[in-house]
């Protein structure tokens, strides 16, 4: 695939499908460019699939001194590997040629596990499905796995063919959130009713859930319980284009920082990811933050561009951990305070419990520092 750095991702994939072509991985956001989508180093999830850096064969960079120079990595070396995440310090990319696979389907298989279950069944996980992700529910027991799969995958047609539970109507799989809503705001001037929440989606809903009070903890452990139990109502399997299940709604609008650190190899897990989490959520429930859900914790092998958080042998395996505070409303004090809380205290446990195990801010979720001072100390 050979584009201009401006087009957007789902542009390319629209133009690549009518010659039964699609990119190799995807990170969760469609609206990206394809500049910035590689030059961040960013990525989807798959032990075996490295950040969609990896995968760019060419690239033109507009450079001060230079001009325009094309680079690859059989003239240029180790200049290619540099300038592939290159974050416009090396010149501004104007054209990059990505390697393509062939247009396929995916199985989609989402469930619910215990945080025993999930540390216990990773690395089989890992190795079994194509593309797995786990979304961790602060305060609760409950991890949800998710994994993709090609749909001609054996294993995965036999179970997929039994059917999604069809017993629940949408409105039944949505109860515990809309009754928790609208147990919460019935002594309002305008409480939620059942007509009122019909036609919310789960985005909604949960924003309207944590709009009440976001950083109150009991008032999150509740909501993060009834989103756990959304989850429970919504295990099953869907089949969809492979673009149309590896970018999704990550909800409304949000504060996210995503930190990479290095877990072993393929063959061999060396634990640090599982041991991040444990001591997250550890942190989270010691420190009394209001974290809300889901903590998204991704995979991916390591990636040849020096500088990529991910960057490391091959056959390396990353895990790449997401924390999230959501800006439910447009009330400016109260996203005042969230945005203090997520940048203060909550990334501040990231990043103290990642120093063991290396961990690295993903380019794209990096914040200015606030002040000049703050500033001069990282230059």
């Amino acid at each position: 695939s050979h584009c201009k750095n401006h087009e957007n991702i789902k542009k390319v994939i629209d133009a690549l499908r009518s010659h039964g072509l699609t990119l190799p991985n995807l990170a969760s956001i469609a609206e990206q460019q394809m500049g910035g989508f590689t030059q961040v180093g960013a990525h989807g999830t798959g032990a075996k699939i490295a950040p969609v850096d990896h995968y760019v064969t060419s690239l033109k960079l507009v450079t001060p001194a230079k001009g325009t120079i094309e680079l690859n990595e059989k003239d240029d070396g180790e200049l290619f590997h540099l300038a592939k995440v290159g974050l416009g310090c090396l010149g501004i990319v104007s054209e990059v040629t990505m390697k393509c696979v062939k247009a396929h389907n995916l199985v989609e298989h989402t469930f619910v596990l215990t945080r025993s279950e999930a540390k216990s069944q990773l690395n089989r996980l890992l190795k079994r499905h194509k593309h797995l992700r786990y979304m961790w529910l602060p305060y609760t027991d409950f991890v949800v796995a998710v994994t993709n799969d090609p749909e001609g995958d054996p294993v995965v047609a036999q179970q997929s063919s039994v059917e999604n539970d069809a017993s629940m109507s949408s409105e039944e799989k949505f109860q515990p959130l809309t009754d928790l809503l609208a147990e919460l705001t019935k002594n309002e001037k305008e409480p939620f009713t059942k007509e009122s929440m019909h036609g919310m989606g789960f985005g909604e809903l949960r924003d309207a859930l944590l709009a009440i009070n976001p950083l109150n903890v009991e008032h999150v452990k509740r909501c993060n319980q009834a989103e756990a139990e959304f989850w429970k109502r919504n295990e099953g399997y869907q089949t969809k284009p492979s673009d149309q299940l590896l970018q999704f709604d990550c909800g409304g609008q949000q504060w996210v920082w995503e930190v990479c650190f290095p877990t072993g190899t393929y063959g061999i897990n060396n634990g640090n990811d599982m041991e991040f989490m444990e001591n997250l959520l550890a942190g989270i429930e010691e420190k009394h933050i209001a974290a809300h859900s889901p903590i998204e914790q991704r995979w991916t092998a390591s990636s040849s561009s020096l500088m990529s958080p991910a960057h490391g042998p091959p056959k390396g395996l990353f895990s790449w951990v997401g924390i999230i505070m959501y800006l439910p409303s447009e009330e400016e004090k109260q996203r005042r305070d969230i945005t203090e809380k997520f940048k203060g205290e909550y990334c501040d446990i990231v990043r103290d419990i990642g120093h063991d195990v290396q961990s690295v801010s993903h380019w794209a979720k990096q914040e200015m520092p606030p002040t000049v001072e703050d500033r001069k100390s990282v230059v």
